[in-house]
């Protein structure tokens, strides 16, 4: 079960970076502090990568032509979900932008059976569907509960970011599973950190080519803020080295799903950090997220 410590160190670094990404959003703008997440984690991920390389004494596998493809697919599709995340703080709350961007956990389920062959259990896709069910109650926080209000609801702009960034980060995960499975190493972590450097490396150059082109002013906004921008970098490095540490050891899926204990995290940082004072509905569909964290977490051990 060393996967579920491994989600959870990633989840809590994945909040840590949200958590300022948000607070650069003025200063910086969308472009900017989407950047941030990847040129401050270059240095932290190589580092990584021959630090424990050394370390452990296993050589670095040679990077052949299916994991650079499927690297470079996963890598754009995570810089589109991260400007889609932060273009959606500016739409919804912290907490409920966060959990939006969730419904990742269902989508890279279908993507893991296209692209992997693998299908979970019938108890752990029920998790994962109640799971994606709180997140859709999410988007009547503001409304009352029936068909008419949820219907209207699902066709909104916020939602639909919401959708869309959940679909580019369920796809780039099973991607970035895919890339590792494609190195010849018989050392899980090796695969995942020489995965993470070489993603954020392909990251740091195609963005910095695109915001350099598209908003200049960004990016040298984001070189002033270095301080913050390395503790964006920083955390930023070990939920990728964790996430890709678990993606190898475990299906997608369900790592996704006990990930989403990262909206709790998200919750109490919204309300004590930003004074964003969350509805009713929207702690009660939160909590339905817990149960769903629970059962994946008891379908696993039953698996295991």
């Amino acid at each position: 079960m060393l996967w579920i410590w491994v989600t959870i160190v990633a989840a809590i670094g994945q909040t840590v970076r949200g958590t300022y990404q948000k607070k650069l959003k003025a200063p910086l703008g969308d472009l900017g502090a989407s950047y941030v997440r990847f040129s401050y984690a270059l240095p932290f991920a190589f580092i990584w990568m021959f630090g424990y390389s050394t370390w452990s004494g296993t050589p670095l596998p040679e990077l052949n032509t299916s994991f650079l493809v499927w690297t470079t697919a996963a890598g754009v599709t995570q810089i589109i979900f991260t400007v889609l995340l932060v273009t959606l703080f500016s739409h919804r709350s912290f907490a409920a932008g966060t959990a939006f961007s969730k419904t990742e956990v269902i989508q890279a389920v279908i993507f893991e059976a296209i692209i992997l062959g693998y299908i979970v259990s019938l108890e752990i896709g029920i998790a994962i569907l109640i799971g994606v069910i709180a997140v859709f109650l999410l988007s009547l926080a503001k409304s009352s509960l029936t068909f008419v209000n949820l219907r209207s609801s699902l066709f909104t702009k916020q939602t639909a970011i919401g959708l869309a960034s959940g679909a580019f980060l369920g796809f780039c995960t099973v991607a970035y599973r895919a890339a590792a499975d494609a190195l010849e190493s018989d050392d899980l972590v090796v695969r995942a950190s020489v995965t993470a450097a070489v993603s954020v490396l392909i990251q740091s150059i195609l963005m910095g080519i695109w915001i350099w082109q598209r908003a200049p002013k960004q990016l040298i906004a984001s070189i002033i803020h270095w301080r913050q921008g390395i503790i964006v970098g920083l955390s930023g490095a070990i939920s990728t080295a964790c996430w890709f540490t678990a993606f190898s050891l475990y299906a997608v899926g369900p790592v996704r799903a006990v990930g989403q204990i990262e909206l709790l995290l998200v919750l109490g940082i919204s309300f004590f950090y930003f004074g964003e004072r969350p509805s009713i509905k929207e702690v009660l569909a939160m909590l339905l997220l817990v149960v769903s964290i629970v059962m994946v977490l008891l379908g696993s051990v039953s698996d295991t």
